[in-house]
């Protein structure tokens, strides 16, 4: 089920990145996507194996629970997978589903209560429903047993990592291209990847508050009073340049923030490795993609010391309290001035990023679809 295939977040960079691998290394089996909107047919066009089908909705409530259903049964299929939080809760086969994070649960505050309500009771339903429950970190996998109630037992961690493309770039025409298109700074520059949605139902918050970028906003102030020469801060995400408000910045700090808005995938591995330091102080992630991809392109990395965040950084990263900007600060300005602590973790980052493979995860998904399909 790859209706949000082309989603520009971690979520759809996992559902693109995973698919694209395990329909690659598997061949023995036959695949059939569906889709939902006509420009996203075609994409496994050139493979033999792969059928896809479009499956027209304007709700995707329908599209789960009504029209997949119908399509799965008309295909025969053995096994229906989902990689993003529902599934059809009537699907004429077994199901696996992922789930993404249990925000609502642990942070209710950045949440309406129609949200709320409706993930809280429908994540349960969809879990309990499926035959297999797929997490992208074993931190995410013991929430969802302690909130969720699901039977650890019937969880799998398949991590996702980062992509083929991203290694550290050193030709200078490729820095110099991708610099000059989104108007980066001609030096080094702290980096920051955040939302730009605004908090559901509550139009005085701009920016999404679980990334943090408030927090991270007043931690690099603090580095700018502490240190000569501090390198500008990019700040880069969809949506962002129109959510991050004149109230945000001061005139002074907004001089040395540069807003690009979104870098196309493909560019992010020459912005991570122009970057001094990704400034990454999440207060919740379920894996943080761009952790591992920042290590994999030679980046230090300052991330959250809370869950998923240790678990994919483990002892590669400066690992920070998020809410407390002093020490998101304090690890920044050793980023910035120590040059044997940002070649160690350059170093031990690139060691870690190897660990997360996505043929590997590939491997792990045939698994699972086999396991609950003979089952």
């Amino acid at each position: 089920m790859l209706r949000a295939i082309d989603e520009v977040d971690g979520s759809g960079v996992y559902a693109r990145e995973l698919c694209d691998a395990l329909i690659a290394l598997d061949t023995a089996n036959d695949y059939v996507v569906f889709y939902m909107h006509p420009h996203q047919v075609g994409r496994y066009a050139h493979q033999p194996h792969v059928r896809e089908r479009l499956v027209r909705s304007r709700s995707k409530l329908m599209w789960d629970q009504v029209l997949i259903p119908l399509a799965a049964r008309r295909e025969s299929l053995d096994v229906l997978f989902h990689y993003k939080l529902t599934i059809p809760l009537l699907a004429p086969c077994p199901t696996v589903v992922q789930q993404r994070g249990v925000e609502q649960w642990l942070f209710p505050e950045f949440y309406d209560r129609l949200n709320r309500t409706y993930m809280t009771r429908s994540i349960p339903l969809y879990c309990r429903r499926a035959t297999r429950v797929l997490t992208n970190s074993d931190s995410l996998a013991n929430e969802l047993s302690d909130v969720a109630g699901v039977p650890r037992t019937r969880l799998q961690t398949i991590y996702a990592a980062a992509g083929a493309g991203f290694r550290p770039v050193t030709d200078a025409r490729e820095l110099a291209r991708v610099r000059a298109k989104y108007r980066l700074p001609p030096h080094a520059f702290l980096l920051a990847v955040a939302k730009g949605y605004a908090r559901i139902g509550e139009r005085g918050q701009r920016l999404y508050p679980r990334k943090n970028i408030a927090g991270t906003l007043d931690a690099y102030a603090r580095v700018r009073a502490a240190v000569r020469d501090c390198p500008p801060l990019v700040l880069m995400g969809a949506g962002l340049a129109e959510r991050l408000q004149g109230d945000r910045l001061d005139a002074d700090l907004a001089a040395s923030v540069v807003v690009p808005g979104l870098i196309a995938h493909e560019d992010m591995p020459a912005v991570y490795s122009m970057a001094r330091a990704l400034v990454f102080p999440s207060l919740y992630e379920s894996f943080g993609i761009p952790i591992v991809e920042a290590m994999a392109c030679g980046c230090p990395v300052i991330t959250s010391n809370r869950g998923a965040c240790r678990e994919v950084a483990a002892d590669a990263a400066l690992l920070v309290d998020p809410t407390d900007t002093s020490a998101i600060a304090a690890a920044t300005i050793r980023v910035v001035g120590d040059e044997p602590t940002a070649r160690a973790l350059r170093q031990r980052g690139l060691m870690r990023a190897g660990h997360f493979s996505w043929t590997k995860s590939a491997q792990q998904l045939r698994d699972v679809l086999h396991e609950v399909a003979r089952g």
